[in-house]
């Protein structure tokens, strides 16, 4: 990453943390895009450059779920099988420092999606769009098979996300964790059947 493309990073980040701070303290429905702008120390059209509506701050990792999720797939060694291939994906991106960070952050996403039904569907739809994009990785099955696996490793991302939106604390986290790999476990049977 270059120095124009790191100092990008780091506004997009500051940006997203002063987000989740002020949803954190107020509640996303009350918090507007110019209360976020102040906090973060920019301009107003600065913030909309970056995150061009609210919504889009609350999933500021969307593009990078969905880009390691498909590389992950996409570029998994030879012999290695989807489900696992995506299991690690799962471990990396759910269940990595994120997850603790989305437990002691009220702000952070897991948290509000989890509050609000708006954010929710907003999620879904985001999961949605992924898995097309995974289903097209599985070119090497029937088309039906490709979408239906797509479909079901990216509803077992769902689940997490939404168990940890519930979660009491971080100490739930390997309970979460467990039972996501046992669902992995079942897609990976029913994968090779």
């Amino acid at each position: 990453m270059g120095l124009r493309e790191e100092k990008k990073a780091r506004a997009r980040a500051a940006m997203a943390l002063a987000a989740a701070d002020l949803f954190g303290r107020h509640g996303y429905a009350e918090v507007a895009m110019s209360q976020i702008a102040k906090a973060a120390g920019v301009s107003d059209q600065t913030l909309y450059n970056y995150f061009p509506t609210k919504e889009s701050l609350v999933f500021d990792r969307a593009e990078q779920f969905e880009h390691t999720l498909r590389a992950r797939v996409a570029h998994r060694p030879a012999g290695e099988e989807v489900v696992p291939a995506f299991r690690r994906w799962f471990d990396e991106f759910v269940f990595g420092p994120a997850a603790e960070r989305a437990l002691t952050r009220p702000g952070g996403m897991v948290r509000l999606v989890a509050g609000s039904e708006a954010l929710h569907r907003a999620l879904l739809d985001l999961a949605h769009r992924a898995a097309g994009t995974l289903a097209a990785e599985l070119a090497d099955r029937p088309p039906a098979r490709a979408t239906v696996l797509a479909d079901a490793l990216v509803a077992v991302y769902l689940r997490a996300v939404e168990e940890l939106g519930t979660a009491p604390g971080p100490e739930a986290i390997p309970g979460i964790a467990e039972r996501g790999h046992a669902r992995l476990d079942v897609l990976a049977d029913l994968d090779r059947a």
